[in-house]
């Protein structure tokens, strides 16, 4: 091996095997590799090997020296120098430059630095030949050699002259670096295009994330959209279905005459249409565009060209945002993909907005219900009152927290008790509004007149007046007077009260229509003289409503049953194990109704 091939050797083994970079020491034990996830990849997957052939085969033909370009394991990624296509282009260029006269091949070469089609600029090369020689370096070299300064400049010349292959070689390598230092300008540009993209997003997260309400929302997104865009004015509209409509919830810089121009349907306004449809939709003239919906406001309002798309949130239109300047205007593609990805983020700040507000409404509602429950709760006798010669008890089980079901004792001095259990239609605040007007009617009217007949019919008048077509009551309502030992009752469409006598059950009467129905409605009484021993169940029919998951109700045949087989506890005995009785045959399966129910016994 000459010296000349061992030092090629030698440079060819420092350049396959550099000496590692010290790199900045990563937090912890996290390799910096890892960082930056370059592990595992591969010099291709960052220049293809067209374009790394070309850089090896422009080098090797300037510097006249053997190049290869290899991966991080020494396999080579590019054919031996060099390669037919590098060849057959230089005879490409030097013919072209032949075509052009016998010095063309010296004549200068440009190539042009473009990025997203505007010039930045070119790198030019140009023969040393064609330059002027330094007449200092001529004459020194004259001196030397003992020769004339034209000779001398010959020679020079013929020293520095090129080939015909270096040149086509030089032009394609200066090509590669034009391009080169273009796509690492457009390379800059996107990222600083992403860096404002993330600024912008970040800056309009920060200010929605701070807001306080949905209208707090929206109008910091407006005004934070015409800002990083620098547009004149901003509007947002949200989606009513129902309407097929978009109606304005927020405007930066739009004056209240043209955010109240009109409505904009859907179906008339074709920009909105397009946009909701998932476009972004460009208007360069508002005044002249057919889209436009109202193009003469839009003159009035000083703005020309628009910018619109979709908040579209996990997939559904929510709304449209528009950006407005006030110059007509074409917008680029960055501030198209800004707009959509602002559009986007914002469509998730209104939806948290929205969901904030509902969470808010519904603890303040849920917090109302509570109060109106406590409230229904104390309307609720806190125990059965205690008479000498019998035993009573009561047991009342919402479905929800606010109930449709209510009993009632009304005392009548030491002599009578008044005994109501009545049964709402409906769940909720609207039944336990209607439950607490229905004992009002009651304990106003029963207290003044003793006649149960008469009673009933008031508490009708009362009920239909205060009641929508829809709502009505059923009440089992009596009178016990304790000396005579006599129950005066009345039923307005509610189940009857079973009598347990004797071993037997007998229905107590029926009655007339529910409540709140027909205001001329009659109703009736019956009388029953109670005798030692007797036993007597008022309830409401979520007892027997009772379901399991087989869609069976418990009925009045296992309520009969379950009754006569607890007839010998005591009352509150006798409620409890009713109300165990239906839940093990619910088992696990909601229960979809109030449970109510009165026990009296006669135990002298």
């Amino acid at each position: 091996m000459t010296s000349t091939e061992s030092k090629t050797s030698a440079a060819s083994d420092s350049l396959r095997t550099p000496p590692p970079i010290p790199l900045p020491d990563a937090p912890g034990n996290t390799d910096i590799a890892d960082l930056v996830s370059f592990r595992g990849t591969s010099l291709t997957d960052f220049i293809d090997a067209d374009t790394l052939q070309d850089i090896q085969d422009s080098l090797a033909a300037v510097a006249q020296v053997s190049a290869c370009i290899r991966d991080a394991n020494g396999m080579p990624l590019t054919e031996p120098t060099v390669s037919h296509r590098f060849q057959t282009r230089s005879a490409a260029i030097a013919a072209a430059h032949r075509d052009g006269g016998m010095d063309s091949i010296h004549q200068p070469f440009s190539a042009p630095i473009m990025v997203a089609g505007v010039r930045l600029g070119s790198i030019s090369i140009e023969s040393i030949r064609r330059q002027n020689l330094d007449a200092a370096r001529v004459e020194k070299l004259a001196a030397k050699f003992s020769i004339d300064a034209a000779q001398a400049r010959e020679l020079l010349q013929l020293c520095v002259s090129e080939s015909e292959l270096q040149r086509s070689a030089g032009i394609q390598f200066l090509q590669l670096l034009a391009s080169a230092i273009s796509r690492l300008c457009e390379q800059e540009m996107q990222l600083r295009r992403r860096i404002v993209e993330l600024s912008t997003l970040f800056h309009i997260s920060t200010i929605t994330a701070e807001a306080r309400g949905l209208a707090q929302t929206l109008d910091r997104v407006t005004q934070s959209v015409a800002q990083a865009m620098g547009a004149k004015a901003c509007s947002l509209r949200l989606l009513d279905n129902q309407r097929d409509e978009l109606v304005i919830k927020s405007g930066y810089n739009l004056s209240d005459a043209y955010l109240k121009k009109g409505p904009i349907i859907v179906d008339k306004s074709g920009v909105d249409r397009e946009a909701l449809g998932g476009k972004v939709v460009q208007v360069v003239d508002m005044a002249t565009d057919p889209r436009i919906a109202y193009p003469d406001d839009a003159r009035r309002e000083g703005i020309a060209s628009v910018l619109s798309t979709a908040l579209s949130y996990h997939g559904h239109p929510i709304g449209v945002i528009r950006v407005y300047t006030d110059t007509p205007k074409t917008f680029t593609s960055f501030e198209v993909r800004l707009l959509q990805s602002i559009a986007n983020q914002a469509a998730a700040a209104i939806e948290n907005a929205r969901l904030q507000e509902e969470a808010i409404e519904k603890e303040r509602l849920h917090r109302q219900v509570q109060i109106a429950a406590e409230v229904q709760r104390r309307m609720i006798p806190r125990g059965a009152p205690s008479i000498k010669g019998f035993d009573i008890a009561a047991l009342y089980v919402p479905c929800f927290e606010l109930g449709g079901d209510f009993y009632d004792f009304i005392e009548f001095g030491p002599q009578a008790l008044g005994i109501a259990v009545a049964d709402i239609v409906g769940k909720g605040l609207p039944a336990s509004i209607l439950m607490a007007s229905a004992r009002a009617s009651i304990r106003a009217y029963a207290s003044d007149i003793y006649d149960l007949d008469e009673v009933i019919s008031r508490v009708n008048k009362a009920i239909v007046a205060d009641t929508q077509l829809g709502e009505f009551v059923t009440l089992w309502y009596g009178t016990l007077e304790f000396k005579t030992r006599r129950l005066t009752y009345s039923v307005a469409g509610h189940d009857p009260a079973l009598l347990l006598r004797d071993g037997a059950i007998r229905e107590l009467g029926s009655g007339g229509m529910v409540l709140g129905v027909d205001a001329n409605e009659k109703y009736g009484k019956h009388i029953l003289d109670i005798r030692k021993g007797d036993c007597i169940l008022i309830y409401t029919d979520g007892l027997t409503d009772a379901m399991n998951f087989g869609g069976e109700s418990f009925g009045k045949k296992r309520l009969r049953d379950a009754y006569l087989r607890y007839a010998d506890l005591p009352a509150e005995q006798i409620c409890r194990q009713l109300i165990w009785e239906t839940r093990r045959f619910v088992g696990l399966n909601s229960r979809v109704d109030d449970t109510t129910m009165v026990v009296i016994k006669a135990v002298e």
